[in-house]
């Protein structure tokens, strides 16, 4: 076997170990977390939602975020949203809108 034949399987074999590399770590399975509260803002790319208990979280939103309806939340509507982590950022890949709270039921007269 020629010197130059030797070179090219070594380097193919590099090739194909990088790119195993690079595959595996692409599709390592996602989190998913959910966060439900009240949309403090919404401006560019990113959701603003308090939480009941009066943390805020900040939420990275574009193109491949899915509302429920599909259209975007208004400041003060209820939200649930389903993120992920991706390079320490919340991405959210769904914002559900909820309905708002029932009003509690009149008393019944005697």
């Amino acid at each position: 076997m020629c010197k130059f034949q030797r070179i090219m399987i070594v380097l193919s074999v590099l090739v194909v170990a990088l790119l195993m590399m690079v595959a595996a770590e692409n599709s390592e399975a996602q989190q998913y977390f959910f966060f439900q509260g009240k949309v403090e803002s919404l401006y560019r790319e990113q959701l603003t939602v308090k939480g009941d208990k009066g943390e805020s979280m900040y939420f990275t939103v574009g193109r491949r975020t899915i509302y429920i309806p599909s259209r975007l939340p208004g400041v003060g509507e209820r939200v649930k949203v389903t993120y992920f982590l991706r390079r320490g950022h919340n991405v959210a890949s769904q914002v559900e809108i909820l309905p708002p709270p029932s009003s509690p039921s009149p008393p019944k007269k005697k």
